[in-house]
């Protein structure tokens, strides 16, 4: 299987036999297998030139650049030969309100859905969330029938009692969460967790990317958040499953340190030792298995797999959007 690389250094991102080389300003130099690459996430000051970036797109390579915050900044995408067909059943996806609200209206239930079972989940772990998930299920009933705009606001509601669970489940624990902050994150949960959504998010836009889906046609997401507003969509989806339960369960099992996080005013962010830390937990986790229809995903592979499902919806080769909810 192939693997996401992390880039921590800064330097020169070079073709050398035919593989990657990254050297670094003391000439240092670290080689990277080309057949072993499916994306490569930059977070140093990377530079690259014509001859790498032929190389890239020979073997089908994203790259992906974040800044010091884990912050998306841009990309190298490999060329791509889109189906028109594609495009045109996605603009009338979008502009047909029926099945626009279908898709909203799907994609939304079914981030209630996860986090309903992650509440359900810490519930059955004695922890008093009944009363949450009562109202959380009540909010999901008055989904049906509902428009975009109305559909926001539900989510909004039930989002708002979701996180006010996280400081019941993280009472006993050193770190809480208080309330969901970012731009900046305020306490080491939000940091956790904003960091967590964008290397989320980066895995859906290498997954998009060489879809036949177009990133920048959302159905969920207003298309002035950003360019590829697409990959917030399919990410809301999961987030609960790959990134809510990962930071919760890191923190109740004690796993976190002071040492991995940097401290300004009425801001925290992950250090490079947390980052390292984090993306390597990030990384063991996303190669745990469910079995699905009697066949078992990797939560890689189930991202693929939710782009894939959206995919066959837009060209007419499925009946039906059903994306994954998690059971507990």
């Amino acid at each position: 299987m192939k693997k996401v690389i992390y880039l921590y250094k800064s330097g020169r991102l070079l073709c050398k036999d035919y593989s990657l080389i990254l050297k670094d300003k003391k000439d240092y130099v670290n080689y990277i297998p080309i057949e072993q690459i499916d994306t490569l996430i930059c977070f140093g000051e990377i530079s690259i030139n014509k001859r790498t970036l032929s190389l890239l797109n020979k073997h089908n390579i994203v790259i992906l650049f974040f800044n010091f915050y884990g912050q998306y900044i841009g990309k190298f995408t490999p060329k791509q030969y889109l189906d028109g067909k594609i495009l045109v059943n996605q603009i009338y996806a979008f502009e047909n309100e029926m099945i626009r609200n279908h898709i909203a209206r799907t994609m939304i239930i079914s981030s209630l859905k996860n986090c309903l079972a992650l509440l359900k989940y810490y519930n059955k772990k004695l922890f008093p969330l009944l009363d949450n998930i009562i109202e959380i299920e009540s909010i999901i009933k008055e989904c049906k029938n509902k428009s975009v705009n109305e559909l926001l606001l539900l989510e909004a509601q039930a989002k708002k009692i979701y996180f006010n669970s996280f400081d019941i489940i993280l009472e006993k624990e050193k770190y809480h969460f208080i309330k969901r902050t970012k731009n900046p994150p305020q306490n080491e949960i939000n940091a956790l967790l904003s960091y967590g959504y964008s290397l989320l998010y980066a895995n859906y836009i290498s997954v998009t990317d060489r879809s036949r889906l177009y990133s920048q046609i959302s159905f969920v997401h207003s298309l002035t958040k950003c360019s590829e507003s697409l990959q917030f969509d399919l990410a809301d989806i999961l987030k609960p499953v790959l990134v809510d339960r990962l930071v919760l369960s890191l923190c109740r099992h004690k796993l976190l340190k002071d040492e991995y996080f940097d401290y300004k005013s009425d801001r925290c962010y992950l250090n490079k030792e947390g980052v390292k830390f984090f993306v390597e937990k990030y990384e063991n986790y996303l190669l745990k298995t469910i079995k699905i229809n009697n066949r078992y995903y990797s939560y890689r592979n189930l991202i693929s797999r939710e782009v894939h499902l959206l995919s066959n919806y837009i060209a007419n080769e499925s009946n039906d959007y059903k994306p994954y909810i998690m059971k507990w």
